[in-house]
């Protein structure tokens, strides 16, 4: 069975790609132009994984407005029109922990409550996904994603962390690197989604690693082991703390032992220096 994944250049798709049997990338970009590139899966039964978003370097801009929307959701739609008479085993759909807002420990039958653009249109997403595969009874999975690291990251703040050290300029945080958030490797992502691909029934899973931390807290473990890195402070609103409820997670997977962020971080730097 082909294991379908749109959105081609996430650092996700990357990981999955070298883990899942018969799976291929497509580019949901290249869809928009050509959605006939989904021609060859029409006829055969898949399962299909959704980590197509807007690019994440450009979350936060609404100069292009149809063009996010684009790449946010309407791709979504268009991909799940199409294989209206395909057989679908499995969905899996790469939502975010940004859909809970502040939330102390987030549990996946929370209210959820987007405070902004971003989170707004995953919620929006998601319930896409749910009412299609109930529609089609088709088994399916949002998985909520916290603060995920590690792999060929770029753009998270653990990412940043290793690229100011390693160029020796000072690293940008955002309210004093106060806020609390739940890191999970990217390892551990992966592994769940492997799982549910073979798992029936679990339609919300929270993947984080139910530990809280700030990056003032990281930045000051790494300096107590000799490792005193520059900040420059920006102002702006966040959320304030996000952690994850990841029981049904453990449940899954079966154990409870993830990578440690600071302890990788304190390993990387190390190599590196």
């Amino acid at each position: 069975m082909t294991t379908l994944i749109i959105g081609k250049n996430s650092n996700l798709t990357q990981a999955l790609l070298s883990v899942l049997p018969n799976s291929v990338a497509l580019s949901s970009r290249n869809l928009s132009d050509t959605i006939e590139l989904l021609e060859p899966y029409k006829h055969q039964t898949i399962n299909l994984i959704f980590n197509n978003f807007q690019t994440a370097t450009q979350l936060g801009e609404a100069s292009h407005i149809s063009q996010y929307i684009e790449n946010s959701i309407h791709i979504t739609a268009k991909v799940l029109e199409y294989f209206n008479e395909t057989p679908i085993a499995k969905i899996i759909y790469t939502s975010s922990s940004s859909v809970y807002g502040n939330n102390i420990f987030c549990d996946e039958q929370d209210e959820v409550t987007p405070l902004n653009l971003h989170a707004a249109l995953k919620v929006s997403n998601e319930k896409l996904i749910e009412q299609y595969a109930k529609n089609r009874q088709i088994d399916y999975s949002i998985a909520r994603i916290f603060n995920m690291f590690g792999g060929n990251d770029t753009f998270s703040i653990i990412s940043k962390i290793l690229t100011a050290y390693t160029e020796e300029k000072p690293l940008v945080i955002i309210n004093n690197g106060n806020a609390i958030r739940d890191f999970i490797h990217i390892d551990t992502v992966v592994e769940v989604y492997n799982k549910l691909l073979t798992t029936s029934g679990i339609p919300l899973i929270n993947i984080g690693s139910a530990k809280g931390t700030s990056i003032r807290n990281i930045l000051d473990f790494l300096k107590n082991h000799g490792i005193d890195l520059q900040t420059q402070n920006l102002s702006r609103e966040e959320l304030k703390i996000s952690t994850a409820n990841n029981a049904i997670m453990v449940e899954l997977l079966e154990h409870n032992g993830f990578i440690d962020v600071e302890n990788y971080l304190l390993e990387r730097l190390k190599k590196n220096g």
